[in-house]
Parts: C-alpha cells; sequence; structure tokens
C-alpha cells in the first residue's frame, strides 16, 4: 500500500482514456521545484518525466513516503542525502530518515531522526505534526526505541507521550483511522499484549487495544507468521492484509485476509481465496508483496513476487479482488503476469492502478524470463488499466533495481521512491516525483439506448444500413455512405464495435484496425496492434478470422467463434491497444442465446442485442456474474421493427466519452502501417478458464 499523506493533502492520480505518451508532458529540466504543476490530481494526468528539484538519497534504500502538510518524510536504510544541484561538499547525514518541502524539495536542516537499523513505514499522526515509524530500528532521535515510535517533523525527536514498550519482532506496514493505529509485521507481542502480526495501538499512548483481537496464524511454506502490508478502505469498514500466514482464528485465510471493522472489534470478512495457496518459488516464505485498495474502496489490487509459474497461477503478478466478494473460494477479477520478475509496491488511483518492482513486461502469461506472445515492455514501473490489469499507454521507464518500493498520490503527483536513481530519462536517485500534467479524460463507457445501431449493408463494399434502436424496437434502415471507394470492404469484416468515437474492425485476413467515425464518415484505417510488437500474439489473429460477432465492454472484447458454442472475451485496452494475451470463456449455450448462430452482436449494460442465423434480431438479459458478464437463460426477446439484420459488422454508435459529437484527432498511437497476418498455431482444445 502507498504511505498516505494527511487528509487535506490526499490526491488521485488519473491516467485517462486518451493516449497518455502523446500528451503534454511537464519537463524535468525546466527549473521549477518538485511543486510544480497546478490542479489537483483527481483530474490530472502524471507526466512521463520527473519534476527537477527533489532531493537526491545517495546510497541504500528507500522503503516508505508519506507527506504531512508541506513536508514529505521518506524512510529507509540510507546514510547520505543532498539537495537537487548540490555539490559533493554538501552531503547531508540522515540515517533512515529525512524530511523535505514538497514544495521547494529543500532538505529539512533542522530534522533529523538518526535512526539506528531500517525504517519500513511511516504514517502521519492526526495531530499534523508528527510521523509514526515502523522498522527493525533499536534508536529513533537519540533515544531507545524498538521497532515502533513517533517523532516531530520541527527536529526528528521522539514523542515521548507514545510508548507501545517492547515490540518482538519487525514492524512492516501502519495505518492509522477511526482513533485506532494499525500495526504489521513480524512480531508476536506488542504493547504488552500478545498478539502475532497484526494489532491495533491507542495513537496517543501507543498502548495495545482489544480492537483487534482476532488470530492470525501458520504460514504460507515456512518462517515467521508475519502481515507485510495493509490497507483500509476509505470509509473505514474494510481492511485487507497480506503476508506469510495461512489462517485467522480457525478459517483457512492464506496469504491474504479481509477483516469487517464494526463498533466493537475487528471480525472476520465473508471473503477467503485460495488462489494464493498455489506454490510459487521455495525461495520465498511468502510471495505477496503489496496490496492497496481503491479511492472508492470497492476493489483492491495484490502484487507478488515467486518467479515463473506458469500462465494460469499467482507468481510475479497483480490481481484485482472485489472487496466485498464472499465465499470460500473468491477469484480474482483479473490477473496480470510479468513472465518471472517481480512487481513490489502497488497504488490504485481512480482511473489506474500503478506498479513498480523490476519486472521488463506485462501482458505477459507465457513468457518464461522473456517477452511470450502480446508482451508489452514496461521497464520497471508501468500504469495498468483498473478494468483489465492490461499495461496503459504511460511509459516512463526507469532503472530497474530491485524495485519500486512505495508509491503517493498526491495533489502535486506520483512520488516514486525505490533502490535506483533512473527514471523516464533523467537522473532521480532514490525518489522522483512524476508531475500532475494534462486534465484527464473520461473512461470508455457502455453505449445507452435509444441509440443509432449500423450493420453492414448487404453485398454492399462502402455501405452501412443505419436504424434507431430501442430496448423493444427498430425503425426501418437507411443507407450510409461511409467514404471514398474502398475505404472498408464490409464483406470481410468479421466483427466491430465502437467506442469513444472509433470504430473497431475484425476482419477476415486476421488484422484489427479501427477508424474514426461521425456517424456518417469512416476515417482510415489504423492497426490496433500493440500487443504484437515483440512477440505477435497469433492466436488473437486466429480468433479474429475465425470471429462471426464482436462486442466491447468493461475493458472486455467479447466475442462468438464460428464452429464453436462459446462466448468468449479477451481482455482491451482502447487506450493503449493491447489485447490480452489470455482468451478467457464467458458463456456457454443457454436456452435463447446460442453462440455458434451468432451473426452480431452489440452490448447495453442490461442487454445483448443478436443477430441469429436467420437475421433476426434478438435481445437477451446480461448481467454481470464474477469477473464478466453473461446472457441470462431463457430472457431472448425479438426485437420489433427493422427489417432484416445482416452479419457480423453491427455496432451501435458511441462518440467520444460515450457521447454523440465530433470524433478525435487522429494520434499515431497505433501501427501506422498494416502487417500481414502471423499463420495461426494448430487449433487445440479450449478450456474451461482460459487459452492462449
Amino acid at each position: 500500500m502507498c504511505a498516505r499523506p494527511s487528509a487535506l493533502l490526499v490526491g488521485v492520480v488519473a491516467i485517462g482514456a486518451a493516449a497518455v505518451a502523446h500528451l503534454p508532458v511537464a519537463s524535468g529540466s525546466a527549473g521549477a521545484g518538485p511543486g510544480a504543476g497546478p490542479g489537483h490530481l483527481a483530474d490530472r494526468t502524471v507526466a512521463e518525466q520527473p519534476a527537477a528539484g527533489t532531493p537526491q538519497v545517495l546510497d541504500g534504500r528507500v522503503y516508505a513516503v508519506t507527506q504531512v502538510g508541506d513536508t514529505i518524510v521518506l524512510g529507509g536504510t540510507f546514510t547520505r542525502v543532498r539537495d537537487a544541484g548540490a555539490g559533493p561538499a554538501d552531503v547531508l547525514r540522515r540515517r533512515g530518515l529525512v524530511a523535505f518541502s514538497a514544495t521547494t524539495g529543500r532538505v529539512d536542516r533542522t530534522f533529523d531522526g538518526r535512526v539506528v537499523g531500517e525504517v519500513r513505514a511511516l504514517e502521519p499522526a492526526a495531530d499534523g505534526r508528527s510521523v509514526y515509524v515502523g522498522g527493525t530500528f533499536t534508536r529513533i532521535g537519540g533515544k531507545p526505541r524498538g521497532r515502533l515510535a513517533r517523532v516531530r517533523l520541527a527536529d526528528g525527536s521522539v514523542v515521548g507521550s507514545f510508548r507501545p514498550g517492547r515490540v518482538a519482532g519487525k514492524v512492516r506496514d501502519l495505518a492509522l483511522h477511526d482513533g485506532r493505529l494499525w500495526v504489521g509485521g513480524a512480531f508476536t507481542h506488542i504493547g504488552g499484549r500478545d498478539q502475532v502480526a497484526l494489532a491495533t495501538l491507542a495513537p496517543g499512548s501507543g498502548r495495545a487495544t482489544s480492537y483487534m483481537s482476532l488470530r492470525v496464524r501458520g504460514n504460507h511454506r515456512r518462517g515467521v507468521t508475519q502481515v507485510l502490508k495493509l490497507d483500509l478502505t476509505p470509509d473505514g469498514s474494510r481492511l485487507v492484509a497480506v503476508g506469510n500466514f495461512a489462517r485467522l482464528q480457525q478459517r483457512r485465510s492464506h496469504q491474504v485476509l479481509v477483516l469487517r471493522l464494526t463498533r466493537s472489534g475487528a471480525r472476520p470478512a465473508a471473503f477467503r481465496t485460495r488462489f494464493f495457496e498455489a506454490p510459487c518459488s521455495r525461495a520465498y516464505d511468502s510471495y505477496l508483496r503489496d496490496v492497496d485498495v481503491a479511492p472508492d474502496g470497492s476493489f483492491f489490487v495484490v502484487t507478488t513476487t515467486g518467479a515463473y509459474g506458469g500462465p494460469h497461477g499467482p507468481c510475479d503478478s497483480a490481481s484485482r479482488f472485489e472487496t466485498r466478494a464472499t465465499g470460500a473460494d473468491v477469484r480474482p477479477s483479473w490477473v496480470d503476469r510479468t513472465g518471472g520478475d517481480t512487481s513490489y509496491a502497488v497504488e490504485v488511483t481512480r482511473s489506474a492502478v500503478y506498479v513498480g518492482g523490476h519486472q521488463r513486461w506485462w501482458n505477459n502469461p507465457r513468457g518464461r524470463n522473456r517477452p511470450g506472445p502480446g508482451a508489452v515492455r514496461r521497464e520497471g514501473i508501468a500504469a495498468l488499466d483498473p478494468l483489465n490489469g492490461l499495461p496503459l499507454s504511460w511509459n516512463p521507464g526507469r532503472d530497474r533495481g530491485v524495485g519500486v518500493f512505495d508509491f503517493l498520490a498526491t495533489e502535486r503527483g506520483l512520488w516514486v521512491v525505490s533502490d535506483t536513481t533512473w527514471i523516464g530519462g533523467l537522473r532521480r536517485a532514490r525518489v522522483a516525483l512524476m508531475p500532475a500534467a494534462a486534465p484527464a479524460v473520461p473512461v470508455s463507457r457502455t453505449a445507452t439506448l435509444p441509440a443509432e445501431a449500423y450493420v453492414a449493408a448487404p453485398g454492399g463494399r462502402d455501405e452501412l444500413l443505419r436504424r434507431r434502436l430501442t430496448t423493444t424496437s427498430a425503425t426501418p434502415a437507411s443507407v450510409v455512405a461511409t467514404g471514398p471507394s474502398g475505404t472498408v470492404d464490409w464483406r470481410t469484416v468479421r466483427g466491430a464495435f465502437m467506442v469513444d468515437g472509433w470504430v473497431h474492425l475484425a476482419r477476415r485476413d486476421g488484422t484489427f484496425v479501427r477508424h474514426t467515425f461521425d456517424g456518417s464518415v469512416l476515417g482510415p484505417a489504423r492497426a490496433v496492434a500493440t500487443q504484437d510488437r515483440l512477440r505477435p500474439l497469433t492466436a488473437w489473429r486466429a480468433d479474429v478470422r475465425a470471429a462471426t460477432s464482436m462486442a466491447y465492454q468493461d475493458g472486455r472484447i467479447y466475442f462468438t467463434r464460428a464452429g464453436t458454442d462459446r462466448l468468449f472475451y479477451r481482455y482491451f485496452s482502447p487506450e493503449s491497444g493491447v489485447v490480452g494475451a489470455q482468451r478467457h470463456v464467458a458463456s456457454g449455450p443457454v436456452r435463447g442465446f446460442r453462440p455458434s448462430r451468432v451473426r452480431g452482436l452489440a452490448l447495453t449494460r442490461r442487454h445483448a442485442f443478436v443477430v441469429g442465423a436467420d437475421g433476426a434480431l434478438r435481445r437477451v438479459g446480461w448481467r454481470r456474474v464474477g469477473g464478466s458478464s453473461r446472457p441470462v437463460p431463457a430472457s431472448a426477446r425479438r426485437v420489433a421493427g427493422g427489417g432484416a439484420w445482416t452479419g457480423g459488422a453491427m455496432f451501435l454508435f458511441q462518440g467520444p466519452g460515450g457521447a454523440a459529437g465530433p470524433p478525435p484527432a487522429e494520434t499515431p498511437a497505433e501501427t501506422p502501417a498494416e502487417t500481414p497476418p502471423e499463420p495461426s498455431p494448430p487449433a487445440g482444445p479450449v478450456g474451461p478458464g482460459s487459452a492462449p
């Protein structure tokens, strides 16, 4: 999780649904301090180059970052720092803790924590003048304090009234909420209380409280029972923790636990997952590394290490879980895999999931320490799409080292702390601010009715039929000439959908392209093939060639294939043009919906509109189940009017941001020239979960 700033300065970093790599970027050489970049990140993107003016941490690692007022505090294992632009003679000795101004970037000369040992966690105190510090240290601020202390920002001295007593083990994470200080770590006793791995303390005195009295027990493979990271929902109703444990009370809760936080005490939530019971490398007693809850509290994301563990397991991955999901084996809503590299820190914002480690690729489930089919290069840091985990366009790059150990999103930008010195092509020693940049763009929406429905004219090369579609009926068709002769040969189109002003077409030759479309005129074709740049995703091209219909919703391309009675989906990010490397099954045949007979598909939030082999349009109920949506059995109803409908090139009009209007400007985000399709691999069986 991130180390939270004080409540008045919390911001949300937004990666919009436009190509961030091509938005205006704030330059790190502009001479402005780290406070440059006005505005609040709730409605701004972050730049790919770091701001100038941040201090340099010259050795060790920075494990934690937090903000209190205008003060940024770093914790770790470092001993030497200096201001940006300062020379070798201006090095300052700062062991384990350093504070500097968020506005000017200048190191605070009066703050000196003098830590003996390492700092792993930071949490602002409620008074706005002090900060809680956790780790493995034995002295801090010149005083003997073991593993947990509260220090003043004025000078780094210890707040004497906070006395948690002996902490029998490491402190790894901290959180302050609703008058309780949560402490996670590898301890067995804290504040005079027998409480393993996870405890609550009174934030003023440091005395242990009975609010958290549940027992965390066991381990994944071996080693000490411990909580490595924890986070709370903004409303304080849930706590999520990850680490080396196997049970909560007597209930199996392997490496992840979720608590309900009631007035009287912490209680186990009805959330359990077996996803992290799978073994990874024997080198790790626990392979989980971080967890962060979304700003609205609806989901959380977990990052892992573990070495390559195959295309379906939890090793070296990021995965999303719904916070209020219940059951004995809750499955992740999505999983993205690096192909054998660790991801450490994670920060969930309103429209991006930031991850940092020593990973080289994402969307790489079949690459064992190399780029597999569909892999997308993202060196050391990335922004993933919250809807599906696919990498977004934002790609500053950093020298990988061990990894990013913490993020912090504030109104100034995204703070990144690590063990390395280069990010975004510029030298920023172990701490960098990716500043606020351009305004965010609304996230892709699902089409709503009434809407204009388009379908290819029978036998026509350059014409579409347009009808006004409601939930129950359609108007007679009118002909739309879509552009100069040869723009689109609709006879070759196997599936189509429209999102944010772009029509996406799956073509018979296996290519996947998009066109701007204003309801009348199509722009030139642009290849959508980001996932093919390192190693072609030939299985997707085979899906495109075999498609009989296609639609988009919530970060997924749903499609039917000739000769199969299943509805499939692949993840897709319209922002970055990345198609997911794995194919998933959304549904088999249900009463009133036979995928093998579908010849056209369009989706709204509550309905699937399906063209059958008989040319009739039917409305089928459509609902969310687990990580995807699927048709509702026995819900098919014929849509009145509209005449006969034809094949797979059917879509609902949706302008930029989900509304009607002029199309977005052309961008060079996709491959400018179309490439010939790769030969498809031999056909094979499709499992119930996913396939290449």
